[in-house]
């Protein structure tokens, strides 16, 4: 016999009611069913309110009217098909409970109170109605049907509204069933009744467990959760967009999971099944073809080359209590005592953390039961409380515990690391730790804001091997536009990061969305957005939205933007820059704001600061880190400079390939910002902190291209109408270094020396032999004459100038922060 639970969502209209007919009715010729149904989704959390409002002196009407119309109006929809007699007979059953809610809820009205009995009675009552539509409805599909009495069958003792199986009694009650099973019987959820016959309920979500007993009871050859998601995830799929299905759990995985949080399954439901071995498959109604999860004991473990875990479950409402005390130290019998406490309270505890000494016990309870806890500890420590061997109980609220499950962790090395490892990275506080005998499960308390946070990137960290970046994008001039062209283009290709843009800002305004931007239809949302281009209020947005993984890529050149980066690593923000100005600020600053990202772990990439895509920083560390010594760098640094010297060097005039090269975007809008010098000094200046120099810019030698003595002054638009004035000069050098073999280049040289090294900036005259000779049309080059690498240097060049390389050298930094 196959058991089939349906809840309350499955059942919640006419049109979901007849989803469960046809899947009864699918599977009707294979096997005796048993259907066990939920009431209609919501149905009894109004019934409490309406006890709630009659015992409290209200109106019982509105919960009255709720009911009949809810379930009148299912009715309606059903009564064509089910034929005009059955759709009398269930508008008879209805009207039955509807008297019955009504004179329950005119005796609490009465009593101002709601006797546990009469309560679980009203409780009942949503599950009697959503059967006495579902009968009549299978019924219409030509079904023979057995409507079954959960009283007589489901045999429970203990509370009436927490009750407890009595598992012989129950499995005496279900023999006739198991012994001459009809085709189909249905079963009302949630409730059973005790030796008197009197209604006991199961417990909140206890039609799941109403199914798991009949199970047992009947040695059913499978049990069937009809829900409305598609089985058991990998995590909460609304936390977690990726979230998978799992095809296949083990009976202890599923306990777990469903105890710390996953709503699919009740904590009570697998172990009926565990003991008789019963597959327990969680399904979809929505989508029924969907194969859903299978909970069994041959469950495969998660692969231990993968993650080695099956998923990561959230459970929010979370206090902690913190007994502490130096007279705990040694005393044998305080830790039973404290949880003899929390057993006489009625108090269930989740997770317990506790010191080798009993010094300090920490235990996790549901947040509302927090002050019952505390003065349940009070109560039985009250002489050690008095005479100082104890400190007063604390109690902290607003948690929540998440929790790594998989058999094949054991199986596994590190997968605390990464567990702890991941929560580090968002910066998630962990308060309370806790790990079974069977490695089975990981657990560790957070604040409830840091959780679903925690979970997403602890889902991608461990189960997709896939990461998310979300990106401000601060700028959108000529590197900022491109660069978000580029991220739109690898949002369309397959990808091992995904990027989501949450904000774009110019200097007017920024456009702030945590759920992601298009990058490729940005302009219209930035034009439209109110919120002012200010750090102050894009911190707060990202603060508000509490962002997993936030980088800051600052594509402007504003001193007052590179001199936030420490408030922004502060934030959590990770900072991307093409802005040269933080780094080649005050040395002092420059070392703190390094000291500040590497002891808050946010990562900094500025590869572009002094080679646009080129990997040069990158090179250089990897030179260092493997013990060499850089005796002396050389290196064209300037990409605008180096068109405008091959220009010149191919007969141009000097003025016309300033012209050019400022209207093909190779020079800063003020070409004399790149004729100066100043801009390759900084750079020179960064190259040479990578190396260790404490240097200053002042320390750099600069010597621009123009000549010394000529006047720059005016604006842009007079300095370039001047400009022909140097072309015969620019002339005469250039053919004199043509006669000689040589062309002219303008370089920084590093050079290693007594005491440290040596820094300058100015035009050189290069023979074929050097490595620079041929570097001309925009490109950079670097040589680095080191230990290792001499005579010959290691020699790094390509194309320096342009807003797309270094859009696409930002882009490369970003994809490195996940590296």
């Amino acid at each position: 016999m196959r058991v089939l639970k349906f809840g309350g969502t499955s059942v919640g209209s006419a049109e979901r009611m007849r989803g469960v007919a046809e899947i009864v009715a699918g599977q009707a010729g294979e096997a005796p069913l048993l259907v066990v149904a939920s009431a209609v989704g919501g149905v009894t959390d109004g019934l409490l309110r309406g006890s709630e409002e009659a015992a409290g002196g209200g109106s019982a009407a509105p919960a009255l009217a709720r009911f009949h119309s809810l379930h009148r109006e299912i009715l309606a929809d059903l009564r064509s098909e089910l034929g005009a007699e059955p759709a009398a007979a269930a508008e008879a059953d209805l009207g039955a409970l509807e008297r019955e809610m009504e004179n329950l809820l005119r005796g609490f009205a009465l009593l101002l109170e709601r006797p546990p009995g009469a309560l679980a009675v009203l409780s009942s009552l949503g599950e009697r109605a959503a059967c006495a539509l579902l009968h009549r409805l299978l019924a219409a599909r030509g079904l023979a049907v057995r409507l079954l009495d959960p009283k007589v069958l489901i045999r429970t003792s203990g509370s009436p509204l927490s009750a407890s199986p009595d598992w012989e009694a129950t499995r005496q009650a279900f023999a006739p069933l198991r012994s001459d099973p009809p085709a189909v019987a249905l079963l009302p959820g949630f409730f059973g009744g005790d030796a008197s016959g009197r209604v006991n309920l199961l417990g909140r979500g206890g039609s799941d467990y109403s199914a798991a007993i009949a199970a047992w009871a009947l040695d059913a050859e499978r049990l069937e959760i009809w829900t409305d998601v598609d089985g058991i995830f990998t995590a909460d799929p609304r936390l977690v967009r990726q979230a998978a299905v799992l095809p296949e759990v083990s009976y202890e995985e599923a306990m777990e999971l469903s105890f710390f949080g996953a709503k699919v399954l009740h904590p009570k439901t697998i172990q009926p099944a565990r003991e008789k071995g019963i597959p327990v498959r969680v399904r979809n109604s929505f989508a029924p073809d969907h194969p859903g999860s299978l909970v069994h004991g041959a469950a495969a473990p998660a692969d231990p080359a993968e993650a080695g875990a099956r998923g990561i479950t959230y459970l929010p409402g979370i206090a902690l209590v913190d007994v502490t005390g130096s007279g705990m130290a040694g005393v044998p019998g305080v830790a039973a005592r404290v949880f003899q406490a929390m057993a006489g309270a009625g108090i269930s505890v989740i997770l317990i953390t506790q010191g080798s000494s009993e010094m300090a016990i920490s235990y996790a309870v549901a947040e509302a039961d927090g002050p019952r806890a505390v003065q349940a500890l009070g109560e039985t420590f009250a002489a050690e409380l008095a005479a100082g061997l104890l400190d007063p109980v604390q109690l902290r609220p607003g948690g929540s515990i998440l929790s790594l499950v998989g058999d094949g962790m054991r199986h596994r090395l590190g997968v605390a690391g990464a567990f702890f490892g991941a929560l580090a990275d968002v910066g998630v506080s962990v308060v309370a730790i806790a790990q079974g005998s069977s490695e089975r499960n990981i657990s560790a308390v957070v604040a409830a804001t840091d959780a679903p946070r925690a979970v997403r990137h602890l889902h991608a960290q461990l189960f997709e091997r896939r990461s998310e970046l979300q990106l401000v994008v601060w700028g959108v001039g000529n590197v900022g536009a491109r660069l978000l062209r580029k991220v739109a283009e690898h949002q369309s290709r397959e990808r091992r990061v995904d990027l989501r843009l949450c904000a774009v800002a110019n200097s007017q305004r920024c456009a702030f969305e945590a759920e992601g931007l298009d990058p490729a239809t940005w302009v219209p949302s930035l034009a439209a957005a109110a919120l002012p281009s200010s750090l102050d209020a894009l911190l707060a947005e990202v603060a508000r939205a509490r962002l997993v993984n936030p980088v800051f890529i600052d594509c402007t050149s504003d001193d007052g933007v590179a001199a936030a980066y420490g408030r922004l690593f502060a934030a959590g923000l990770h900072v991307v820059t093409v802005n040269k100005k933080a780094n080649s600020a005050p040395f002092a600053d420059y070392r703190r704001l390094h000291q500040t990202s590497a002891r808050l772990k946010r990562r900094f990439f500025y590869e572009t600061n002094v080679g646009a895509g080129l990997p040069v920083i990158g090179t250089l560390r990897s030179l260092l880190e493997g013990g060499d010594r850089v005796l002396r760098l050389e290196a064209v640094l300037s990409g605008s400079l180096s068109f405008l010297l091959g220009a010149l060097e191919e007969g141009v005039p000097f003025s016309q390939a300033v012209r050019t090269a400022r209207d093909r975007g190779f020079t800063e809008p003020d070409p004399r910002d790149d004729l100066s010098g100043l801009d390759v000094a900084r750079k020179l200046l960064i190259l040479a902190r990578e190396l260790g120099a404490g240097i200053e810019l002042a320390d750099v030698q600069v010597l621009g291209v123009l000549p010394p003595d000529y006047d720059a002054s005016g604006s842009v638009e007079d300095f370039l109408a001047g400009l022909p004035r140097l072309d015969p000069i620019f002339a005469v050098r250039r053919d004199a270094l043509v006669a000689a073999g040589r062309v002219l280049r303008h370089a920084g040289v590093i050079e290693a020396g007594d005491g440290g090294y040596h820094c300058r900036v100015g035009l050189e005259a290069v023979g074929p032999e050097h490595p620079l000779f041929a570097v001309r049309g925009g490109e950079n080059a670097f040589s680095f004459l080191t230990e290792h690498y001499q005579p010959t240097p290691l020699v790094v060049r390509g194309y320096g100038a342009g807003g797309e390389v270094t859009a696409a050298g930002a882009l490369a930094d970003l994809l490195k922060i996940v590296a």
